[in-house]
């Protein structure tokens, strides 16, 4: 029979994975090197030459394969229903959000189902059962040898594209219950690294020469021994930005710490500018001893769909938005529509709005609540606009920072955006300008 261009295409893929006895980290969904965070699977792989992570082809040949240890996330479990189906079940090991929470959509496709923070894979998969709870150690050092930093493309205010940027984390989970937050699910209680592991994988990433590090904690600043985590990080010699809280950062002399051991940038949780948090009762105060100390502030808010059904309601949401955007003068902003999960307190006011087909769409920047395809895509826009339209204003070139000053990821990634979106809504763009 003769060979299609296709087959040997195939068998040219498959001839370069062969190797015996092979673990295999991969995420779901697949990992797009242009976006790229480091995955989390590399902090469960193995310190063994068979281990290895794969981050664009996912043709494999079961005979080779021991173990393929696979992170889940919501976004990607169609994509890895498909590919499990295809692959050996007894090899299969999943982790994540989502097997962490509903371990029984897993039970045919995984031979192990991996419940919760995990960073001791021979010890966590050698217990009985289908489904394990992931042991912890606090001393793992991630495999950053499997992964290319290059590849680690973030979009931060003054971030030239050729710019190396890496990231850390120092602990895992919260212990606070926000009522749309799943990070609770995935670990309850605050898991904090030994200081030895954190000092290791300090001197690793050092060695990658990052001019830009993302501590991805949920909330640095709750470690008691935060201070000394951050000494060690300085040791990189990296601009360092992290996620925090403002009721955590209401003392100058933590800023000023901070300062001195080289944080750019804190990001901090605006969340639904109609809700009113305890944790940002100080976050005016907080943002102007930030700016006191040079140091930036990013702000994220939450949009939830269906309260801006209506021209009226979308107006009125927007424009308390701008008004305290151009009151806090942020010098980062990020959008991120409503993404209910099951099991946190919301899910029950929202779960009537969640098909498995918007499972795919769990990435912030689609407003998959809305069921109208046309209401969906102008939400998506206005979303994007309001940003714009702070980046643009006097208020923020001229108080806060040049928008346009240098073709930063920021600039770049917007300008972006602003191409796409003007050629879609040209009309609406006209009316507004």
């Amino acid at each position: 029979m003769k060979k299609t261009w296709q087959s040997i295409e195939f068998e040219d893929i498959l001839s370069k994975n062969r190797k015996k006895n092979r673990i295999i980290g991969l995420s779901f969904p697949q990992n797009n090197n242009s976006l790229g965070l480091e995955p989390s699977v590399i902090s469960v792989l193995p310190h063994c030459d068979e281990a290895e992570y794969c981050a664009e082809n996912f043709l494999f040949n079961d005979d080779d394969v021991k173990y393929y240890v696979c992170s889940v996330y919501i976004s990607g479990m169609d994509e890895f229903i498909k590919w499990a189906l295809g692959h050996d079940f007894n090899k299969i090991i999943v982790g994540g959000y989502h097997p962490t929470t509903f371990p029984e959509d897993f039970i045919p496709l995984a031979h192990k189902i991996v419940r919760g923070p995990c960073d001791d894979f021979f010890k966590t998969i050698q217990q009985d059962g289908q489904i394990v709870s992931g042991i912890y150690s606090g001393n793992t050092v991630p495999r950053h040898d499997l992964y290319d930093v290059k590849n680690n493309q973030q979009i931060i205010p003054d971030k030239m594209e050729d710019d190396i940027c890496s990231s850390i984390n120092t602990s895992m989970g919260c212990p606070f219950k926000c009522d749309f937050c799943c990070t609770p699910m995935m670990a309850p209680k605050l898991l904090s690294r030994s200081l030895t592991s954190l000092t290791v994988e300090s001197k690793i990433i050092k060695n990658k020469n990052p001019k830009w590090l993302f501590i991805r904690d949920e909330n640095f600043p709750l470690q008691k021994d935060w201070k000394e985590r951050l000494e060690i990080i300085n040791s990189i010699g990296a601009k360092t930005y992290m996620f925090a809280s403002a009721n955590l950062l209401t003392n100058l002399d933590d800023i000023k710490f901070m300062k001195d051991n080289n944080v750019y940038m804190v990001c901090l949780g605006l969340e639904d500018i109609s809700v009113d948090y305890p944790k940002n009762k100080h976050l005016k105060s907080v943002i102007q001893s930030l700016k006191a100390n040079g140091i930036y502030t990013y702000l994220s808010f939450i949009v939830d769909p269906l309260k801006i059904v209506g021209k009226q309601k979308g107006i009125d949401f927007y424009t308390k938005l701008i008004e305290t955007l151009n009151d806090l003068l942020p010098e980062m902003v990020c959008g991120n529509f409503l993404m209910p999960f099951r099991g946190t307190k919301i899910w029950d006011d929202y779960y009537q709005f969640v098909a498995e087909e918007d499972y795919k769409h769990y990435d912030s920047k689609s407003a998959f609540l809305i069921k109208n395809k046309l209401l969906r895509e102008k939400m998506e826009f206005f979303m994007f606009w309001y940003q714009w339209q702070y980046y643009t204003s006097d208020i923020y070139n001229e108080q806060v920072r040049k928008f346009d000053a240098n073709d930063d990821t920021l600039y770049l990634r917007f300008a972006e955006l602003y191409g796409y979106f003007r050629t879609k809504y040209e009309r609406i763009w006209n009316e507004r300008c």
